[in-house]
């Protein structure tokens, strides 16, 4: 266990500024004791005498990558990707802070120019309200460094703070990482944990603030949410579609961010313009967001006095008269929070690129690979994710005779292991990992990539030599899983039980090229494949199925064919699978159940996905723009019924629009009143390649407990809350419900 702390005498409030950038505090990590130690470390300051968390920075490597859907191409385009280093070298850096511990860790003062500086370390998987370290690079010209050294350094085991009562334990979920999860009730009934809640409000999508109408006043971006009782802290966290956009140019946005916190049941006030804090700010209240954040900017809130209670929350986001300028400010924010949630846990699945998938570059063109990562995409964690229940099934496999002894994971910018060869009886080398490997890495990734709606989403693999690529590298399997929840309500609300909400989600990518021998050209084909399961509590049984088919940005076309084979089981025997009402196949918006898949997805990345791919690249999801509805030409539709399975068979043409989104109809199982049952995600086969073996299990335990008058809101299934007035029915996301 890495435990770690640092000290300053200066507060936020009293932080340097030198031509509008903030203020950072570095020291040599050698000197600070931290040389040679895991990267996936996370910092607290206290400031103005409460603990708050605090972005690290530390000096990254860069690694080649190439990506998986040009893996066998002649001309391969090799990108530079900073990531963090195996192990911490070179500098550590962290935002000022009063001189007094912020609980456990190891204690380190740092003078630089005349005053003592703090944080506190610790190691990134214990504590899900603190953002892991970051590469320096990432932001390095966004700040002042100022470089000190260490006054003092020591164990600190138990802190009394003032707010030390009310920091919120890590409970983690009732399930061991032995084993892929199997879903059943012990999960969906039993289940208690922490949630990571990634959303937006409806004016933090990409809002903009028009600088030049404002006259002498200030321009402000405002939003309604509610957060449940056991709720300590959130997060407002920037994404790289946060910009300024103004006349001469602007290193930072300045924001004055706050918020009214006022009890949800009893609509008593409980706290006027409380500020947000973050690592960046200039003066008192006064961000400055780097222009843009990469790959975000953290704003935080502490709630611990009013933990117990249901906390509407009104935030105010302004920038102050007399700053920022004449242009526009772009605001693109998820509100980020951790929440203790019980009963109703689901397992996800993300697999990419296909089971069998064979990098081998044509010869003659594996030089060009030499020493190269093989990046993968396709790996977005849904909202709700479950702290502590990420785990990976990775198995690579090369025949060639001097394979690397270990290889490097990465997920975007994380380290999160080296995996060593074995030798198989075939006498071929594998690279292995099991889902007790790497949990912890893995859990902080996927919590991680939720501060920005789950967009960090690409795994690398490497480095590899021109000659094992000669020899070929298959990707046997590349599975991520965990727990998430469908909302973070009180399992008593009648929302669970009359809303419709997200039962089962599964994200699945798959590429393939063809070379043409006659020209040279070589043509890419990849799909991310979206599948759902929504339901309503009151009809568990009945799900709909949603499907979203979303080419690749750097595909030249679709994969020709996706199947899905979907089977149903209750108690333990298959049961047959109906289909009822019709289906329907759309693009640029939706209908019915298809407004669901189609609005999360564009609530939550529609303004960001143009910004994010230029900060980190491999960045692809589904992002449709919510119009006028269609029907997608050049996609046709099969439904065969074999046994008592349902086969869906997807055409796309070489026309089809990028982005499909089909409604499967409602999944009528064959079952007993008031019976359990599980659906399973049998088969997948596109581009070539094989997937298989995701399930939801479902029963009638919502129809039992989710009847209490509370919590009528819904969050993760539209991407953007929506508060309600009463719990009536209800489907489809309404937008003029939006916080």
């Amino acid at each position: 266990m890495l435990l770690l702390v640092a000290t300053a005498t200066a507060s936020a409030q009293q932080q340097e500024a030198s031509a509008g950038r903030p203020v950072l505090i570095c020291v040599d990590a050698g000197e600070a004791g931290l040389a040679g130690k895991p990267p996936l470390i996370a910092g607290f300051v206290t400031s103005r005498g409460a603990r708050q968390p605090a972005q690290l920075y530390i000096n990254g490597t860069v690694i080649k990558t190439v990506g998986i859907w040009e893996a066998n191409s002649t001309k391969p385009q090799v990108q530079n990707l900073t990531v963090l280093p195996p192990v911490i070298k070179g500098l550590v850096c962290f935002p000022p802070g009063d001189p007094a511990p912020a609980g456990r860790g190891l204690y380190i003062e740092v003078e630089a120019r005349g005053r003592r500086h703090g944080v506190t370390i610790i190691n990134a998987t214990e504590e899900p309200a603190a953002p892991p370290a970051l590469p320096l690079e990432y932001t390095a010209n966004k700040f002042k460094i100022v470089k000190g050294r260490v006054a003092a350094r020591r164990a600190i085991r138990e802190v009394a703070t003032r707010d030390s009562a009310q920091i919120q334990p890590l409970i983690t979920p009732q399930i061991e990482p032995l084993s892929l999860i199997t879903p059943g009730p012990d999960l969906f009934e039993g289940f208690s944990g922490n949630i990571a809640a990634s959303f937006k409000l409806a004016q933090t999508d990409h809002y903009v603030l028009d600088l030049t109408q404002r006259g002498t006043g200030e321009v402000c971006a405002r939003g309604r949410f509610i957060l449940p009782n056991g709720t300590s802290s959130f997060i407002l966290s920037f994404t790289q579609a946060t910009r300024a956009e103004v006349y001469g140019d602007a290193g930072c946005l300045l924001l004055s961010i706050k918020a009214n916190i006022t009890d949800a049941d009893k609509g008593r006030l409980l706290a006027s313009n409380l500020i947000l804090n973050g690592s960046s700010m200039v003066a008192p209240g006064i961000h400055c967001v780097p222009n843009p954040p990469r790959p975000w900017y953290l704003a935080y809130a502490d709630l611990g006095k009013w933990r117990d209670w249901n906390k509407r929350v009104d935030l105010e986001i302004c920038v102050p008269a007399g700053v920022g300028g004449y242009g526009r400010y772009y605001i693109d924010a998820f509100i980020y929070a951790v929440v203790p949630a019980k009963s109703y846990a689901e397992p996800f699945a993300m697999e990419s690129p296909g089971r069998g998938t064979v990098v081998r570059p044509p010869p003659g063109a594996s030089q060009l690979y030499n020493g190269t990562y093989i990046a993968v995409p396709g790996f977005t964690p849904p909202p709700g994710y479950v702290w502590g229940s990420a785990r990976a099934n990775v198995v690579l496999k090369t025949c060639a005779p001097d394979a690397p002894s270990s290889v490097n994971i990465y997920w975007g910018p994380f380290y999160i292991g080296a995996v060593t060869r074995t030798q198989g009886i075939d006498g071929c080398w594998y690279y292995v990992v099991t889902p007790a490997m790497f949990t912890g890495a893995f859990d902080t990734a996927v919590a991680a990539s939720l501060y920005i709606g789950g967009l960090i989403h690409s795994i690398a693999v490497g480095p590899f030599t021109w000659d094992v690529y000669s020899s070929g590298v298959t990707i046997q399997q590349m599975r991520i899983e965990g727990l998430y929840r469908p909302e973070m309500n009180a399992r008593s609300s009648l929302a669970f039980l009359q809303y419709n909400m997200n039962w089962g989600t599964y994200t699945l990518s798959g590429f393939m090229s063809i070379i043409d021998h006659y020209s040279g050209t070589t043509y890419y084909y990849g799909d991310k494949v979206d599948l759902k399961l929504y339901a309503i509590g009151d009809s568990y049984y009945q799900p709909q199925f949603a499907i979203s088919i979303s080419k690749y940005e750097r595909m030249q076309f679709h994969c020709p064919t996706v199947e899905i084979t979907v089977e149903a089981s209750s108690k333990g025997a298959p049961v047959a699978l109906q289909l009822m009402v019709s289906m329907g196949t759309y693009t640029e918006g939706g209908n019915s159940i298809v407004d669901l898949l189609v609005g999360f997805i564009s609530n939550m990345v529609d303004g960001s996905i143009k910004w994010a791919s230029k900060a980190l690249g491999y960045i692809s999801w589904v992002a449709f723009a919510v119009d006028v509805v269609r029907a997608a030409s050049f996609v046709g539709v099969r439904v065969d019924k074999i046994g008592g399975d349902l086969k869906y068979t997807v055409s796309l043409g070489s026309l089809a629009p990028d982005k499909i989104a089909i409604d499967g109809a409602t999944l009528a199982p064959a079952i007993e009143h008031n019976a359990s049952v599980t659906f399973i995600i049998k088969q997948v086969k596109m581009c070539g390649v094989v997937y298989g073996g995701y399930s939801a299990y479902l029963d009638p335990t919502v129809r039992l407990i989710s009847q209490s008058n509370i919590h009528l809101f819904r969050t993760f299934t539209c991407g953007k809350q929506e508060i309600f007035t009463n719990a009536v029915y209800t489907a489809h996301c309404d937008s003029t419900s939006y916080g």
